[in-house]
């Protein structure tokens, strides 16, 4: 399963082509390929803003293919006949444990037994089709269920409400159908292109991707909050502003310049952290402001200006996230590299500002509801999501990059700022007027997410690890390992 291999799938789906992809079970290596196929194809059609919708999707359904296939293999040990509703009414309290106690045996097991799953992909004029088939019939019992869980998944919006409502342990926790109709909604996408059916000796999962979909406002009251929030997010500081000013005037000098930033502590303290990082490599030690921007420049003061002004008040705002920061400070340092080695030397200041701010959706997103955000977490891990992102906004209908673009509007930074926030996991939209920098930070923010184990290359879209000289693994590993080693030897605001 390499990354050629998926680029040639993707293309053959995209083609027309149907695809059949066939296992016993689901595991990671399986998961991790498929979804890189759904980038490849999502990201060739400008609809990579429901990446993580479809993987998710699918993964929900896949499991609960391999699960009913499971649930055969259970009663046949147990020697109950699984038709009988007496029979099944006693064995299935105990079938979560079934799952848990012989997950490493089952792989090998289905495939004694012949049971399998069919992941079928193609592409029609108006969307993408996404089959899942295993070779078991619905029983009667089941089939209500599922009618009764999508019936009652239809009646919420938000995360919160489905797992106080729905879950339950009978069968694991059974929120695959719930979950994947949330997603079709808060995605914009209408729950009816979802369907399940069984014939008698299989049953198969249907779910489209319009081609062009059209988003639906979702209305919760989490994401009244948000909005909410962002409104009430103090304005800039109006000596910030001056200080802007003052470095676009030629008559100003740095004395009166480092004097106006002496008088903010918090500002003061990233100026001369920036200028004695490896980033300068400073002969010696600089403790005033003054020699501090003799050696970074002006340029990059208003980098500064912006950076640590955005991260002081969304600290005061919300709690500290030095993980989002930490990641925000890594992605900047790494898009600057890869723009100057793609010879973008001029946009290197801009890059690298939009990279310290593109996740500040992030933050609010967060902190608006510790304890969904903990449930939501709980249940990435349970069901081994590569991350919680996806749920996170379909919880709320408001993804982080939109959240982010709220913010820099409201702050009114410039453009190419927030458009970077709004599209930096999306960047092959056709219609981006800045694509060079959210590009550069597309790959950089790849690369610290596959430090965090929460990315692969596979999932890295062709076109753009071509432009950057970077479509082979080992010269990307490489050049990563290169920006690694520099970045750990420096530091950032």
């Amino acid at each position: 399963m390499t990354t050629q291999k998926t680029s040639i799938i993707s293309s053959q789906i995209l083609q027309g082509e149907k695809v059949r992809l066939s296992f016993h079970y689901n595991n990671k290596e399986i998961t991790k390929f498929i979804n890189s196929v759904f980038t490849k194809v999502l990201s060739n059609i400008d609809l990579m803003y429901l990446e993580g919708v479809v993987e998710n999707i699918t993964r929900e359904l896949i499991v609960n293919a391999v699960k009913a296939n499971s649930k055969r293999v259970y009663f046949k040990q147990k020697k109950l006949n699984i038709e009988d509703p007496q029979h099944y009414e006693q064995a299935i309290a105990d079938f979560k444990n079934f799952l848990i106690e012989n997950s490493d045996k089952l792989p090998e097991i289905l495939k004694e037994e012949g049971f399998r799953v069919e992941l079928n992909l193609w592409k029609k004029d108006d969307g993408i089709i996404i089959n899942v088939k295993n070779n078991t019939p619905l029983l009667p019992i089941e089939e209500e269920r599922i009618n009764h869980r999508i019936d009652q998944a239809k009646q919420f919006n938000d995360f919160s409400e489905i797992y106080l409502n729905i879950a339950d342990d009978s069968e694991g926790e059974g929120l695959g159908i719930p979950l994947t109709i949330l997603f079709l909604k808060n995605s914009g996408l209408n729950e009816s292109y979802f369907k399940i059916k069984s014939d008698g000796t299989s049953t198969q999962s249907y779910f489209k991707i319009p081609i062009t979909p059209t988003p639906k406002e979702i209305e919760t009251e989490i994401k009244e909050k948000i909005i909410a929030e962002i409104t009430e997010l103090p304005t800039f500081p109006e000596h910030v502003f001056e200080i802007q000013e003052m470095c676009k005037n030629r008559d100003v000098t740095l004395s009166a310049i480092s004097a106006k930033i002496s008088l903010d502590p918090a500002l003061s303290a990233s100026v001369l952290k920036l200028a004695n990082s490896a980033l300068f490599m400073p002969p010696k030690q600089i403790d005033n402001i003054k020699e501090a921007l003799k050696i970074i420049g002006l340029k990059n003061l208003n980098s500064i200006l912006i950076a640590a002004t955005a991260k002081k008040i969304m600290d005061d705002k919300f709690s500290s996230f030095k993980d989002i920061w930490d990641h925000c400070n890594k992605t900047a340092f790494y898009a600057r590299d890869i723009a100057l080695n793609s010879g973008l030397k001029n946009l290197g200041e801009k890059i690298f500002l939009a990279g310290l701010l593109h996740d500040l959706g992030k933050i609010v997103l967060l902190s608006i509801n510790k304890d969904l955000a903990e449930r939501i977490e709980t249940i990435t891990s349970m069901r081994q999501m590569r991350t919680s992102t996806a749920l996170e906004e379909v919880a709320i209908g408001l993804s982080h990059g939109a959240i982010g673009r709220l913010i820099a509007e409201k702050w009114n930074f410039p453009e190419y700022i927030s458009e970077a926030i709004a599209h930096h996991h999306c960047p092959v939209n056709k219609e981006l007027k800045y694509k060079e920098i959210t590009e550069s930070i597309y790959i950089a923010n790849c690369m610290t997410l596959i430090e965090e184990k929460k990315f692969d290359f596979m999932f890295i879209e062709d076109s753009l690890l071509q432009k950057f000289n970077l479509q082979n693994k080992s010269i990307f590993e490489n050049f990563h390992k290169e920006l690694q080693e520099k970045y750990s030897a420096s530091s950032v605001v």
